[in-house]
């Protein structure tokens, strides 16, 4: 079994993982393509932010040594389907030795080797609806991707050395070659991995919920716009479904009605409109202050012709607030809704969305939201506070835990 081969070969810290990683130059964690472009730009005059995009090759450890060596703080961000294991680690343990932080900006999607590299931050941050996927390492046999015991035991090892505790790294190897483990702030939290989400970028001081439940209460709700593009008039939707569930429940329950398809295919199941309207109906009685608001820039949308279909993705940002049970909640979530057209109206065909729980701002770094592109990073980036994983000659430390 992998796990007794990984914590029987915790040995391999420091001179001995080095030795054995050399031998395994040939190993991949996921099919390899063109090698990853990696871009510095400076944030002030002792920060920078290190853009990696792509799959990770052989070649990316050497150019990411040299970009990175004349940094004394960075953190870099990462946006990689996979590619060879070993540049996964060995960049990781370059991360690691700078005591550089690493993110998953906002929407982006880091998995295998990539996401080896980035477990390599001194701390560690997600953005809203980023993905980080694991599995175990392989070779390739005759077109077939077979699990390495070697392989695993060498990432086992790299993964003790940057202070992973066992239930972690049985976790980050234990999906197949062939399937990936999609890791969630839950799943990282339950099995000793700390990550951290990133908060709202540019985010204004919070408004009191009363305040701002006061000023979107009358607000109207229109549901669609007369004229617009379909895309346009999508968008105008999710706004108009926005404002409307930023209003008390009598309007919101009176409204939402008329957004509905007769089914809908509702976070992974088929339901009928009065199905869907009992959930939100049982939301609304549970968090009747409300505030909804989207992310600026973060709302996409796509309309297919042939179909009558408009898609519309994003992020909404809620406030929620139960004044009679004394609770409340900050989440964000990045929401998917389809419409399709039905007569002269568009309505809701399908819907889903991934919900976060804001953290609490006294337990976490003041850290803004990296999103697609790399200016946002370096305007983001100027926020984040030096961390203090590295020892004070610059090495790192086996088994060292990586903190807050």
């Amino acid at each position: 079994m992998f796990a007794s081969q990984v914590f029987a070969n915790k040995v391999f810290a420091n001179r001995a993982l080095t030795s054995v990683l050399v031998a395994l130059a040939v190993l991949v964690a996921a099919p390899v393509a063109e090698a990853a472009s990696i871009e510095v730009r400076k944030v002030d005059a002792a920060a920078s932010v290190v853009m990696v995009e792509g799959d990770l090759e052989l070649t990316d450890i050497e150019l990411f040594r040299n970009k990175v060596a004349p940094l004394s703080k960075a953190t870099v961000a990462f946006r990689s389907d996979g590619g060879s294991l070993l540049a996964g680690i060995r960049i990781g343990m370059l991360i690691r030795v700078k005591n550089f932080n690493t993110v998953v900006p906002d929407t982006a999607q880091c998995a295998s080797a990539c996401a080896v590299a980035w477990l390599g931050g001194a701390q560690r941050y997600m953005g809203v609806g980023s993905k980080v996927g694991f599995h175990a390492a392989y070779v390739q046999k005759a077109g077939t991707a077979t699990e390495s015991g070697p392989g695993n035991a060498v990432l086992g090892a790299y993964l003790d050395q940057i202070g992973l505790p066992e239930d972690a790294i049985v976790y980050i190897t234990q999906a197949s070659p062939s399937s990936m483990r999609w890791m969630s702030l839950e799943d990282a939290e339950q099995h000793g991995i700390e990550v951290a989400l990133l908060p709202p970028p540019d985010a204004p001081a919070a408004v009191p919920p009363s305040r701002a439940f006061q000023e979107t209460a009358t607000a109207p709700a229109n549901p669609e716009p007369a004229q617009g593009s379909p895309a346009e008039r999508a968008m105008a939707m999710v706004t108009s479904l926005a404002t409307l569930w930023s209003a008390p429940n009598a309007e919101t329950l009176r409204g939402i009605d008329q957004f509905y398809g007769d089914k809908v295919f509702y976070h992974g199941k088929v339901l009928t409109r009065q199905a869907v309207l009992q959930d939100k109906r049982h939301f609304a009685d549970r968090w009747p202050q409300r505030n909804y608001k989207i992310r600026p820039h973060s709302m996409t949308a796509s309309c297919n012709g042939a179909t009558n279909t408009c898609r519309v993705q994003g992020i909404m940002e809620r406030q929620l607030a139960n004044a009679a049970a004394d609770t409340k909640s900050e989440d964000v979530a990045a929401f998917d809704i389809s419409f399709v057209r039905s007569g002269d109206a568009l309505k809701i065909s399908a819907e889903t969305s991934s919900v976060t729980k804001r953290p609490n701002p006294a337990d976490s770094n003041p850290i803004t939201s990296v999103q697609r592109t790399l200016e946002r990073l370096v305007a983001q980036v100027m926020r984040i506070r030096p961390s203090s994983a590295a020892s004070s000659d610059g090495q790192i430390r086996p088994s060292a835990p990586v903190p807050h």
